[in-house]
């Protein structure tokens, strides 16, 4: 009888742990949704994706630390001076730093990235520490219904994320609104939920399947 009870007391235990695993939700990685959503994109629509992360709002930085191997405090004051520049000076000074011209082609487009990320968050009204891991897609050229993020917002920022992608959604319906009623129709028919936990913004051609896809890769176990 005690070898019954205590077979099935394990029983009860393994139920109870699968269960427990089953109910908790998979955590996914910055670059882990960078997939996610470039191949709902890439899978379901014509155009390719271009996806930024918080880590394109410092791949400008980043570059500096890694290829030439400035510190906190330098990378800071590059920064401020090479912003100061003009276009014409630009690389005469990096060549006066030392800068091979296939160095000064690669930390300008690391710039040009982390200025466009830049943009795209102020565009959202959000920071870098609203969110905890995320990629999004977003056209800063207003001529297309086009708008794309799945984001797993920061603790105590869920409301302010959500909040963010639909004030930007019905902010695209506004502008196509009265003009290229094909876009405003798209942007209508754009999704904005939480999806296990990730805030998940859809908008663009075939969004339905867009958004099908993110939502089965988010609740894949």
């Amino acid at each position: 009888m005690k070898k019954l009870s205590a077979l099935l007391l394990a029983g009860i235990l393994a139920m109870s742990l699968a269960a427990c695993s089953a109910s908790t939700p998979k955590t996914f990685t910055t670059a882990e949704l960078e997939t996610v959503l470039n191949t709902a994109i890439t899978e379901n629509a014509d155009s390719l994706a271009e996806i930024i992360t918080t880590s394109t709002l410092t791949a400008n930085k980043t570059w500096l630390t890694e290829k030439k191997g400035m510190s906190e405090e330098e990378t800071a004051a590059f920064i401020t001076e090479y912003n100061a520049l003009s276009y014409e000076e630009i690389e005469s000074a990096l060549t006066g730093k030392g800068f091979s011209a296939q160095e000064i082609e690669d930390f300008q487009m690391a710039d040009y990235n982390a200025r466009n990320a830049q943009m795209i968050f102020d565009i959202l009204g959000l920071s870098a520490e609203d969110i905890e891991a995320g990629a999004l897609s977003i056209s800063l050229i207003n001529i297309r219904a086009y708008g794309m993020a799945v984001v797993k917002p920061a603790e105590g920022s869920e409301e302010k994320v959500l909040e963010a992608l639909n004030n930007f959604v019905s902010l695209q319906q506004q502008s196509f609104e009265t003009y290229l009623q094909d876009q405003y129709a798209i942007a209508k028919n754009a999704k904005c939920e939480l999806v296990n936990g990730y805030a998940v913004m859809v908008m663009g051609e075939n969004s339905d399947a867009i958004f099908q896809s993110i939502s089965d890769a988010l609740n894949a176990k």
